[in-house]
């Protein structure tokens, strides 16, 4: 993956069947520049346990092991939806992974013939149109059996009136990009990758956050802000300016990283760390609860979970 800017290997022998495992390093190789962050790699990965759970489906129910592209057909598709609800019902894959691998190896047959490989001279000529998975096949979305994971309000309260103490134990970045996440509900890369002129105004002079949207590649996306997540970012781009007064203004980052990085152009890192550590350091969260006891409505405080894992 280095050739491509990444780290690591993205292997492709899982894929017994010859024409689909060349085909897949076809659909990789158009697929890795359309994504340009740090979980390309991961991505094409888990694609690619897609598609081989789709080969050992062929490998076990043909006759022919699944060698011959254009023999394949409807038949298959049922018996790999088939068997993907088998192994489900038997608990050796969890609803959601066979709702997601389901959705990759539709995306993925379909990429096929956009890119020409089942016509006259492909690594899949011949590949019959029936051989695709249609919405009719797709699986049910699994039931969500846990909470939604925002923070209760209460429990929000409580980490706003500490982020003084979060400032302490770690820095100011990690304090304003904390206030980031919290004001504005973006990703964390896309936080951490800010610009230092991160912050514009639309035509009716309010403040307006400028950010990129790296999961889907879609760049320079505009999020109307309130006036006081906009001094944050003021105050912030004031502190790097004067870290940083012989950078261009251009190069700069809104988070600058804290160390190494001499000219302020390094983005910051992930903050989960300090987070966890800051959490663990406050007094005991606790949430009101509310019960029914003979008929009356009544309320409990009761402990909330610092292990919590959407922080």
């Amino acid at each position: 993956m280095s050739v491509f800017g990444h780290t690591g290997v993205v292997p492709f022998t899982a894929i017994t069947q010859k024409p689909l495992r060349e085909a897949m390093k076809i659909w990789v190789y158009d697929d890795l520049p359309r994504r340009r962050n740090k979980n390309a790699v991961h991505h094409a990965r888990a694609i690619i346990a897609a598609v081989a759970m789709l080969s050992e489906s062929l490998r076990l129910q043909r006759p022919d092991r699944g060698e011959v592209p254009e023999l394949w057909g409807r038949a298959d598709i049922v018996a790999y939806c088939n068997r993907m609800g088998h192994l489900t019902a038997a608990g050796k894959q969890s609803a959601s992974r066979r709702l997601a691998y389901t959705r990759f190896v539709r995306r993925v047959l379909l990429r096929f013939r956009t890119l020409g490989l089942a016509g006259p001279g492909g690594v899949l000529e011949g590949m019959p149109v029936g051989f695709a998975i249609w919405p009719e096949d797709m699986p049910d979305e699994p039931e969500d059996a846990e909470a939604g994971r925002d923070l209760p309000e209460a429990v929000m309260r409580v980490l706003c009136s500490h982020l003084d103490r979060l400032e302490e134990m770690s820095n100011t970045e990690t304090r304003v990009a904390t206030e980031l996440l919290i004001d504005t509900g973006r990703r964390p890369d896309e936080i951490y990758t800010m610009a230092w002129d991160c912050l514009e105004s639309d035509p009716d002079e309010s403040p307006v956050l400028v950010y990129d949207n790296h999961k889907a590649y879609r760049l320079g996306r505009r999020l109307p802000i309130g006036g006081e997540t906009a001094e944050v970012i003021r105050r912030q781009q004031q502190r790097v300016r004067d870290r940083f007064p012989n950078t261009e203004p251009a190069r700069l980052k809104l988070l600058p990283r804290p160390r190494t990085n001499p000219e302020g152009t390094k983005t910051y890192k992930d903050i989960a760390v300090a987070h966890r550590t800051w959490v663990a350091s406050l007094p005991d969260l606790v949430v009101p609860v509310i019960t029914t006891e003979a008929g009356t409505p009544v309320t409990h405080l009761v402990p909330f979970d610092k292990g919590y894992r959407y922080w």
